[in-house]
């Protein structure tokens, strides 16, 4: 074996290692692929809702968020799947693998749209890790990367609609771990590993949501508490506003 095919071989090996477990500087500067078109991306969404048996939904490039869609709640076909591939970039979805993972995610809340976990407090953040859960099932059965997808999300904050994103990158080792020790060919069956996630951290999940509500509540408050005096909303008989309105007529 020649120098430079021993050197190949490591950086092989090494790309290997990081497929599933990757920092930082991996996640932005390697496994990069800037050569993808909106076309191949296209036909990655299409794939995709292809294997959940989904009509493919209408889909937009432009976006002001990374990723979003829109359900249309009587029509499947009429959904709305947007996309923002340069922001995508910029965050460390750079590559096939990374974005065919955030696909399935935004198609598996079409595919569960009518679903309800009823595993924890909100049910928004039941939606959030079931999608996720399935990424994990799905690069379990199309072997496909994570440590890209895994690192974005993991950085992402707690809100009402979406858990910490500690636990949505957990989710999705979770799954693959459980596709590699049961028999499950389909995302259905699998589906059944779930609620072992969810209860095992059930009572985080309730202390993380009251916490969230606490803090939009405060944040509420100081904004309430900062808002300007507008002197024509008062009362008439707010002694403020009887204050200013003589000073006026004095004039």
């Amino acid at each position: 074996m020649t120098q430079e095919e021993l050197f190949e071989h490591m950086r092989e090996w090494k790309a290997f290692v990081r497929r599933h477990n990757a920092n930082i500087f991996d996640v932005m500067f390697k496994d990069i692929d800037y050569s993808l078109k909106d076309n191949e991306l296209c036909s990655i969404i299409s794939d995709i809702a292809l294997f959940f048996g989904l009509d493919i939904p209408n889909i937009k490039t432009h976006c002001d968020t990374l990723t979003k869609i829109e359900l249309d709640s009587n029509h499947e076909n009429c959904s709305e799947l947007y996309y923002n591939w340069q922001l995508l970039q910029k965050s460390g979805i750079n590559n096939r693998d990374a974005f065919t993972l955030c696909m399935v995610h935004e198609l598996t809340h079409l595919y569960f749209k009518d679903t309800r976990f009823l595993l924890c407090s909100n049910e928004r953040w039941c939606h959030e890790l079931a999608t996720d859960y399935v990424v994990g099932i799905y690069s379990a059965l199309k072997g496909i990367a994570t440590s890209k997808y895994k690192y974005v999300v993991r950085q992402l904050p707690k809100t009402l609609t979406h858990p910490k994103g500690v636990h949505r990158a957990d989710v999705v080792e979770f799954a693959r771990e459980c596709m590699f020790r049961f028999p499950w060919c389909d995302v259905d069956s699998a589906m059944a590993g779930l609620p072992a996630f969810v209860y095992g951290r059930q009572k985080l999940l309730n202390e993380e949501l009251v916490q969230c509500v606490r803090d939009i509540k405060e944040k509420k408050d100081v904004i309430l508490q900062n808002k300007p005096i507008v002197i024509e909303d008062l009362s008439d008989n707010n002694l403020l506003k009887q204050a200013v309105l003589k000073y006026k007529n004095s004039k």
